[in-house]
């Protein structure tokens, strides 16, 4: 064979991974979700700080959580609001 014909050769190509890049391939897939869980985490705080429990954006009076988790509002005029988990 010439020194011609093995420059017209094709190079074999490389499929698998090597350690190195499965680590850097990891490891950014590891910082992406962190990045999405911690920015939905946020956005779900901005979305939601504001949110009124009671008729006309009222303050409530007193709250009480129960066994399941379920969190009853007593609102001005006594109107009773519960969120959460409903038995």
């Amino acid at each position: 064979m010439s020194v011609i014909e093995a420059e017209a050769l094709p190079e074999e190509r490389k499929t698998e991974m090597s350690p190195r890049d499965r680590r850097r391939f990891l490891f950014a897939l590891a910082a992406l979700s962190v990045t999405l869980f911690a920015g939905g985490m946020v956005a779900y705080i901005f979305e939601f700080r504001h949110q009124a429990v009671c008729a006309g954006g009222k303050q409530w009076l007193a709250q009480s959580r129960d066994d399941l988790g379920a969190v009853t509002y007593i609102c001005p005029g006594g109107v009773t609001v519960t969120q959460g988990i409903i038995p």
